[in-house]
């Protein structure tokens, strides 16, 4: 039975809720993690099958978005008020159970509003102590939760193996297993390769991606990517890449600035992964990705690669996901040719 519950409000929680239950289930397993888009079996009464989880007494961990607490149903009233609202049910079980509830804060939501303005059993999240989850520190605050559920008892179990199921996508619960915050984990990566390092003999194959990779985000942003696969496992590194100019990587400067006293102008990406095929498929590539400081190795952010190799063995399509922007990103990649 799972120990970690993750209570949110889909219209602004579901991506959170879906990183924070890929990057948990990474240190405590899968199946120590209930998120209800993944463990709901089909033909279910959804209703019950939560009850049945939360009469376990997981820790409940909410996510305080602004609407958790701020929608409004088709007349204008808040969810909150009625008690049919899912959210305020799976509160009210877990807290009439004694379950141990963390709210995180989550979206500039500063704190958790005063008792009075909240209906019950929403009055009583001041009674615990809050974490926050911020986008852009999604590291550290992970890291943080992390320690906090090892005090509370939860266990991470000797290893968690990957599964040998074909990757999905980055935020389906097959590759949460494989999205693996390697700086939670504490799993050196040691990919230990230079960029020159690996000289690509002979032609493009369909079933190897080892070799130079230019790989395409927008028409302005493309990553130079040195791919080495070893039978079923990929390693990724990347050419430093300049961030000094860019207003997306503005307020992560600013807060790395204030940081660490310094500026960071150019980030690596860096991973590992497998590559597997089911008969008749292409081969497909899911790599958990790590992005950081260059130079210094500090980590950035982290995140997921899965791309699916055309017939030709000359490109991919696929999507990037990462932590700190809390969505997908197309990417096309396309071997550059040994020079």
């Amino acid at each position: 039975m799972a120990q970690l519950f993750i209570s949110y409000r889909s219209s602004d929680g579901k991506d959170k809720a879906t990183a924070l239950a890929r990057d948990l289930g990474a240190v405590f397993g899968d199946e120590q993690v209930f998120l209800d888009k993944d463990d709901l079996r089909a033909g279910v009464r959804w209703r019950e099958e939560i009850a049945q989880t939360l009469k376990a007494r997981p820790i409940l961990l909410l996510l305080l978005t602004p609407q958790l607490l701020a929608a409004t149903n088709d007349r204008g009233a808040l969810r909150i008020d009625d008690p049919t609202d899912p959210i305020r049910r799976e509160v009210a079980d877990a807290l009439a159970g004694g379950a141990h509830l963390i709210p995180l804060l989550c979206d500039d939501v500063a704190a958790p509003p005063p008792a009075a303005e909240l209906p019950a059993p929403f009055n009583r999240i001041g009674d615990f102590t809050w974490r926050p989850l911020r986008a852009y520190d999604w590291h550290h605050d992970v890291q943080r939760l992390v320690d906090d559920l090892h005090a509370l008892g939860v266990a991470t179990p000797p290893a968690v193996t990957p599964t040998s199921a074909t990757p999905s996508q980055a935020v389906g619960h097959t590759s949460r297993r494989w999205l693996v915050v390697a700086a939670v984990l504490a799993v050196p990566l040691a990919l230990g390769i230079g960029w020159y390092a690996l000289r690509v003999a002979g032609s493009p194959s369909a079933t190897d991606v080892t070799g130079s990779w230019s790989a395409t985000l927008s028409p302005d942003e493309t990553l130079f990517l040195l791919l080495r696969q070893s039978g079923e496992r990929v390693e990724l590194n990347s050419r430093p890449v300049p961030i000094g100019q860019r207003a997306d990587w503005a307020d992560y400067r600013s807060f790395w600035r204030e940081r660490f006293g310094s500026e960071l102008d150019a980030v690596s990406y860096r991973g590992e992964g497998r590559a597997s095929a089911r008969p008749g498929e292409q081969l497909v590539i899911d790599i958990a990705l790590q992005i950081v400081s260059s130079p210094g190795d500090v980590l950035v952010d982290t995140g997921n690669l899965n791309a699916t190799i055309a017939a030709d063995g000359a490109r991919m399509a696929g999507v990037m996901w990462l932590n700190s922007a809390q969505k997908e990103r197309p990417v096309n990649l396309a071997r550059v040719p040994r020079q």
